[in-house]
């Protein structure tokens, strides 16, 4: 019998990445299975939890002497699974049980290959690893009271979370993470400059982490991140691992998020197209005002905007072109792009006749606001409906001289914003 030990926690990995995988000994393929490969989570345990996880390529098995009473306590599925009468496998162990006190002083004595058999499938989405013994041996021993390495990797807690929430036992791994403290240390040993340059994936994980475990300073960041970056609005991927696909809507609602900001982004252009081809003159200079400034202004910005690649034009009598892409870079880039647009003169007198000069004070403000675009974890979690932006009405119109987005109490900055990037119509005068 393997005893768990904290040098066997918090080891599992795909075997193909960097993180280091699981320990040398522990069961790992379809053989696993004998005497010798059950581990001890508790040693006077009264069941044999068999569980099974099959991958694309292979199939996972890993065996633990446990306690049913702890079980049952810190997870809801097994309280179900294992309540005498209401499935088999209950059932099942209600009958082997009384069958060991007959012949033992107490079940805990009996020897591991006479203790009933509970078998289960499936740990979750998670990403390939070479074993599943580390990581169901991390989630057993915090739900009995054994403690694990204190400093694990963010992609070990992300899938650590994704298993126990497969089992319904996240409160006992939320509770046992906030303890210790983990998630605060892994944030206090990253510095700005890793930060900054983490991979998708990783900011990913980092999300998953603090959507099932309830880390904040996390949450608004990362989702922010996702949002800005373009990482979000694809096609989900079912065997991918869980944090390529967000649960509880969070992959919806950042998605949405996204197309509302582009959407805004996409507005001004519009705004400004919209007045140089109306019939109001642009050109302000008294008697010098000139329809040929306007007519200047409004062709040098279709030139800028089709050179940036945010205006294509097509013809309205017959299209056969497939629609653009939506734009999928970072954000602050493409406000960046836009800032680049020129102050355009026809002659020397004609100065600040163009866009330049209000469109500018219009980037600065959607910049701003790009830094409040995450998810608040806080009105999520409490008022999910009220909040989110997939659930609200769209507004009709929304004038940016009613907006300020240091209005101050967070609920009021969060109905200024989402205003502004869902309404239907903009006024951005």
């Amino acid at each position: 019998m393997v005893a768990a030990t904290v040098s066997d926690s918090l080891t599992y990995g795909s075997p193909n990445s960097d993180t280091p995988s699981a320990a040398d000994g522990a069961p790992t393929g379809a053989d696993a299975g004998s005497v010798d490969d059950i581990v001890a989570i508790a040693a006077r345990g009264d069941i044999i939890l068999r569980i099974e996880h099959e991958a694309a390529t292979s199939k996972h098995v890993a065996q633990f002497r446990v306690d049913t009473s702890t079980l049952r306590r810190h997870s809801k599925y097994f309280e179900r699974l294992l309540q005498a009468g209401r499935f088999g496998e209950g059932s099942h162990v209600e009958e082997q049980h009384k069958r060991l006190k007959e012949r033992y002083e107490s079940i805990g004595a009996a020897p591991s290959r006479e203790l009933p058999v509970v078998s289960v499938q499936d740990v979750g989405r998670i990403s390939p690893v070479k074993s599943i013994a580390a990581l169901c041996t991390d989630l057993l021993n915090i739900m009995h009271g054994i403690d694990t390495p204190a400093f694990p990797p963010v992609a070990n807690l992300a899938t650590l979370a994704i298993v126990a929430d497969r089992f319904d036992a996240l409160e006992a791994v939320k509770s046992y993470v906030k303890k210790k403290r983990m998630i605060r240390a892994i944030d206090g040993k990253t510095t700005p400059k890793a930060d900054n340059t983490l991979t998708e994936e990783k900011v990913r994980q980092r999300l998953l982490v603090a959507t099932m475990l309830d880390y904040s300073p996390w949450t608004e960041k990362y989702s922010a991140r996702l949002v800005v970056r373009g990482w979000v609005g694809k096609e989900p991927d079912l065997s991918a691992a869980l944090w390529w696909d967000l649960p509880r809507r969070v992959e919806e609602e950042l998605a949405y998020r996204r197309e509302c900001v582009l959407e805004t982004i996409q507005s001004l252009q519009s705004y400004f197209l919209g007045l140089y081809t109306s019939r109001e003159r642009q050109c302000k200079l008294g008697y010098d005002s000139s329809p040929q400034c306007d007519s200047f202004q409004l062709g040098e910005m279709v030139r800028f905007f089709m050179k940036v690649g945010m205006l294509q034009l097509q013809g309205a009598v017959f299209d056969a072109s497939e629609p653009p892409v939506p734009y999928e870079g970072d954000l602050h880039v493409l406000l960046d792009t836009i800032r680049q647009v020129p102050e355009y003169q026809i002659d020397r007198n004609h100065s600040h006749c163009g866009i330049r000069t209000r469109l500018i004070p219009l980037l600065d403000l959607l910049q701003e606001c790009l830094y409040y675009i995450g998810i608040c974890p806080e009105c999520w979690q409490d008022d999910r409906s009220q909040y989110a932006w997939t659930d609200a009405k769209r507004p009709l119109v929304w004038k940016k001289q009613h907006f300020r987005v240091r209005t101050q109490g967070h609920d009021t900055r969060h109905g200024e914003l989402r205003a502004m990037f869902n309404a239907t119509e903009r006024d951005w005068s």
